[in-house]
């Protein structure tokens, strides 16, 4: 009987910033599926101490050195960088787990998606609210026509940040790309695109006054002529869930926790029933 392949996939994790240190390195470190082989930073101090606590054996201040060293890396670098590195990284081989928003324009997005193919090389985009066991329960009410044709839908978010963010590029619209819609505004729209299918925008409104915007709105229309609204907020902290309404029933789910309450109310009753997925 052959033996299965028990070796684990090296990655590089290319950015050492807070979601580096916070989620990916150490989520890496605890996976006996993969291993973090290298990291890289343009601050080579920085990288040291991150490789330190985690055992990582090398570390590198140049991404261009990683083909031919690791099968992976996670670019967890400011958006600006995330289409060029991802690109020059998928045409020699290295698949690559970009965080998002995947890119600043649909043109370099298209870039990264050419530079995979022409380099038999995976992209995936880091909208990891996708695989929380929330998300898919609430889509499988949905697909399976629960509460009814919906009639309406209203996502509220905002938090007031605490992430101890390593350097200011968000607030920079050269480096950003944009405010609180491309920092987390892709999260819920990529939930509600999954959710309810295409949408299309009929009106948008934000704070940006040619920077990057901290407090946005928009009125959103799925391919049946069902309206929402999504307001997305860093100045201000919203309620934080997405409401469904129904014919029979009104669902509601959090969209900050990545274990959240989901509340199903049936038709006028008062009473609701409410809970975790699992």
């Amino acid at each position: 009987m052959t033996k299965p392949n028990t070796s684990k996939v090296r990655l590089a994790v290319v950015g050492c910033g807070a979601v580096a240190q916070i989620h990916h390195v150490p989520a890496i470190a605890a996976s006996s599926r993969v291993e973090a082989a290298v990291l890289v930073d343009a601050d080579e101090k920085r990288a040291r101490e991150l490789a330190g606590r985690f055992g990582v054996p090398e570390v590198a201040t140049d991404y261009r050195d990683l083909p031919g060293r690791v099968d992976g890396a996670v670019v967890a670098l400011p958006n600006s960088l995330h289409a060029p590195v991802s690109i020059e990284l998928l045409r020699r081989g290295v698949h690559v787990l970009v965080e998002k928003p995947m890119a600043l324009t649909v043109a370099e997005c298209d870039e990264m998606i050419e530079a995979a193919r022409a380099g038999r090389t995976v992209l995936a985009v880091g909208l990891d609210f996708r695989f929380f066991d929330s998300s898919l329960f609430v889509r499988n009410l949905l697909c399976d026509g629960l509460i009814g044709p919906v009639r309406r839908f209203d996502l509220r978010q905002g938090v007031i940040p605490r992430w101890p963010f390593a350097t200011d590029f968000l607030l920079k619209k050269e480096m950003a790309g944009g405010g609180v819609l491309a920092d987390f505004g892709v999260h819920v729209l990529d939930l509600l695109l999954w959710w309810l299918g295409d949408l299309t925008a009929s009106d948008y409104r934000d704070d940006a006054l040619g920077g990057v915007e901290s407090d946005c709105e928009m009125t959103l229309t799925t391919a049946s002529g069902v309206t929402g609204t999504v307001e997305i907020s860093r100045t201000r902290n919203l309620r934080n869930t997405c409401v469904f309404e129904g014919e029979r029933a009104k669902l509601e789910v959090g969209i900050w926790d990545s274990d959240p309450q989901i509340r199903l109310s049936i038709g006028g009753s008062e009473v609701a029933l409410a809970g975790q997925a699992r």
